[in-house]
C-alpha cells in the first residue's frame, strides 16, 4: 500500500507541477484578452513572449522556496499566503526583467490582472490538491518513543500541526519499549525523540524495519553530522568520513562579499525608512534611538549587536537578562510594531557592514545565555564556528518560542549543509516569517498535554509506561 502512496505523490507532484504552471501562464494570456480583448497588439505581445523562460523559471524557484510542492501537513491558509508572496515576487520579477531586457512595451497593467487571476485559479487548484492528497494519504496512527518531557513536547507539536495526517496512538517510555514491542504492529509509524540510549534506539529501529513501518528520528548532533559524511573505503575496509561542522576559506570569502553588496544595498533602501523609524522612538518614548547590547558572534568572540529601541529606557536594570515575553510590559507601543515587523533590527546592516555579523547564520546570543546553554548542551559551541546572522534557519523553520536545543538542532543543520542557495533560500523565506505575526511573538506559556488532549476529546489511559491514546 506504502509503495502505491509514495508512487501517487511522485505523479501528482509532477502534474501538479505543470498544471502551476499552466495556470501561471493563463493568468498572463487572460489578462491580455481583458485588457486588449481578443486581439492584442504584436508589440505588447511579443515581450510575454520573449519572457516566457524567466516567468518560468522564476516561477519554479518561487514555488520550491516557499514549500508549494511540498503541502503535507500545512495549513490552507498557509499554502495561500505561500502563494501571495511567490506571486508578488513574479509579478516583481517579471517586472524587473522588462527593464534589463529593454522590453519596455510589456504593458504594467497586465501585471495586476495576471496577479489576481492567477491568485484566484491557483489557489482553487491548491485547495483541490491538498484536499485529495490529504484523502489518498489518510489519518496514520503514530507512536511516540521517549521521556515524558520529551515526547510531550512532541505529542503537543504533533496534534496540533498534523490533524488529519497523523493521530497519536502510543507514547512510550524507551525503557518500556521491548516489554510493550507488540503495539508496534498497529500504527504506521514510530517517532523517535532524541536522548534515548543507542542501543534502545537500534532495538526499536530494528522492530519497525521488521513490521516494514515509517521511521521519524529526532536527531542529535552525531545525527545530524552523519547527514554530510561521505563513504570512504580504505582496501576492503568501508568507513564513513565526517567534516568539521564549519565553513571552508572559500565559502567564508564568497559570503562575506555577497554580505558586504546586501548591506550596502539594504542601508540604501532603507536610510529613508531608518529616519522615520528614529523619529517615532524618538517622539514616543524617553531613550536612545539605537539600543546596543553584547552578543556572541564567530569563535565565540563578543560584539555589540545594533538595534533599534523597542522597550522602555533600562527595561532590565531590576529584572537582569530575562527573554521577553507575549504581552511584556516593557515593550513599547511603537516597539510592538517593529518587532512585529522586525524592522527593529535594520540597524544590524551596520554590524552586517563592519564583519560582526553575517545577513544569514545563527542568531547571536547574550554571554549570559550562552553560558547557560553550552553547560545545557555540549554541541551548543558549534554553531560559533559561523558568524551570526540576521535571519538563520532556525528562525525560517522555527518560531520565536521554539526550544533552545530545536534551534541549535536548526543551526547546525545550517552549518553541515551550508551552500549560497541555502542563504537566498533562507533570505526569501525571511520575508514569509517577517510577515506572520506568530514567528515574532514571546514566549507562551502552552497548554499541558493532558489539557490538550482533553480539549480534543480524547480518552487517555496509563498502562505500565504507556500511554493509550483515542479519540
Amino acid at each position: 500500500m506504502r509503495i502505491h502512496i509514495n508512487k501517487f505523490f511522485k505523479l501528482s507532484k509532477f502534474f501538479v507541477f505543470i498544471v502551476d504552471l499552466l495556470l501561471v501562464h493563463i493568468g498572463f494570456i487572460i489578462a491580455y484578452i481583458l485588457r486588449f480583448s481578443l486581439n492584442p497588439p504584436m508589440i505588447n505581445l511579443i515581450p510575454y513572449y520573449e519572457l516566457i523562460p524567466v516567468i518560468t523559471l522564476s516561477t519554479i524557484l518561487l514555488f520550491n522556496i516557499y514549500g508549494l510542492y511540498t503541502i503535507s501537513r500545512k495549513t490552507y491558509s498557509d499554502i495561500l499566503f505561500s502563494l501571495i508572496i511567490s506571486l508578488i515576487l513574479l509579478q516583481i520579477i517579471t517586472t524587473a526583467s522588462t527593464f534589463f531586457t529593454r522590453q519596455f512595451a510589456f504593458p504594467r497593467s497586465i501585471f495586476f490582472i495576471a496577479f489576481f487571476i492567477q491568485l484566484i485559479s491557483l489557489s482553487i487548484w491548491r485547495y483541490f490538491v491538498q484536499n485529495i492528497r490529504k484523502y489518498v494519504h489518510g489519518e496514520k496512527n503514530i507512536m511516540i518513543i521517549g521521556d515524558d518531557v520529551t515526547a510531550e513536547k512532541l505529542a503537543k507539536k504533533l496534534i496540533i500541526s498534523s490533524k488529519g495526517w497523523y493521530d497519536i496512538r502510543y507514547i512510550l517510555e524507551p525503557e518500556k519499549f521491548l516489554s510493550n514491542k507488540e503495539y508496534v504492529k498497529e500504527i504506521d509509524a514510530v517517532y523517535i525523540c532524541d536522548k534515548i540510549h543507542e542501543e534502545i534506539k537500534s532495538d526499536i529501529i530494528s522492530e519497525a524495519i521488521k513490521f516494514k513501518k515509517h521511521i521519524f528520528i529526532v536527531p542529535d548532533f552525531k545525527d545530524i553530522l552523519l547527514t554530510k559524511s561521505q563513504f570512504i573505503q580504505f582496501d576492503d575496509v568501508p568507513t564513513i568520513s565526517i567534516n568539521y561542522p564549519t565553513l571552508t576559506a572559500e565559502q567564508k570569502i564568497i559570503k562575506r562579499i555577497g554580505d558586504v553588496m546586501l548591506a550596502l544595498i539594504g542601508l540604501i533602501i532603507s536610510s529613508p525608512f531608518m529616519l522615520i523609524i528614529s523619529l517615532f522612538i524618538k517622539l514616543t518614548s524617553p531613550g536612545p534611538v539605537i539600543y546596543s547590547q553584547t552578543r556572541i558572534t564567530e569563535n565565540e568572540r563578543e560584539f555589540k549587536v545594533y538595534k533599534f529601541r523597542t522597550m522602555v529606557k533600562d527595561a532590565e536594570k531590576m529584572t537582569g537578562p530575562v527573554l521577553a515575553t507575549d504581552n511584556d510590559p516593557r515593550i513599547t507601543k511603537i516597539g510592538k510594531i517593529l518587532r512585529a515587523t522586525r524592522l527593529d533590527e535594520l540597524p544590524q546592516l551596520l554590524n552586517v557592514l563592519k564583519g560582526d555579523m553575517s545577513f544569514v547564520g545563527p542568531r547571536p546570543e547574550r554571554p549570559y545565555f550562552v553560558r547557560q546553554f553550552e553547560e545545557q548542551y555540549p554541541s551548543y559551541r558549534y554553531r560559533h564556528n559561523v558568524k551570526a546572522g540576521i535571519t538563520g534557519l532556525a528562525q525560517v523553520l522555527g518560531k520565536y518560542t521554539t526550544d533552545a536545543d530545536d534551534k541549535l538542532r536548526l543551526d547546525l543543520i545550517y552549518i553541515m549543509n551550508y551552500s549560497v542557495w541555502l542563504d537566498i533560500k533562507i533570505l526569501l523565506l525571511t520575508l514569509k516569517i517577517a510577515l506572520t505575526k506568530e514567528a515574532s511573538s514571546g514566549i507562551k506559556d502552552d497548554m499541558t498535554l493532558e489539557e490538550l488532549l482533553k480539549s480534543m476529546d480524547y480518552n487517555v489511559y496509563n498502562e505500565f509506561g504507556v500511554t493509550k491514546l483515542e479519540k
